[in-house]
């Protein structure tokens, strides 16, 4: 079983973790589309609502991470995982 973890990072110290698992392959699209839409969604919130530059959510999940340190350490991160 493959997972999908998004991880967020405040000042050095994990906050969350969200899991999901892609159990079988003709689901596994549906389930990336979720956990990019978490990872975007914690991204677009700490960026705050109107200040939002979709350039910035594009790049972030290209990446697979997104960090800042003008408002306090922040990091998220989306990756994948096998079990």
């Amino acid at each position: 079983m493959r997972v999908i973890n998004v991880i967020e990072v405040v000042e050095n110290s994990v906050v969350g973790i969200e899991s999901f698992g892609v159990f079988e392959e003709q689901l596994s699209q549906e389930v990336v589309d979720k956990a990019e839409e978490c990872f975007t969604k914690k991204v677009r919130e700490f960026i705050g609502g109107d200040e939002t530059d979709e350039a910035v959510i594009e790049e972030a999940l290209e990446n697979g991470y997104y960090a800042d340190a003008t408002k306090g350490y922040y990091y998220v991160c989306i990756s994948w995982s096998d079990i």
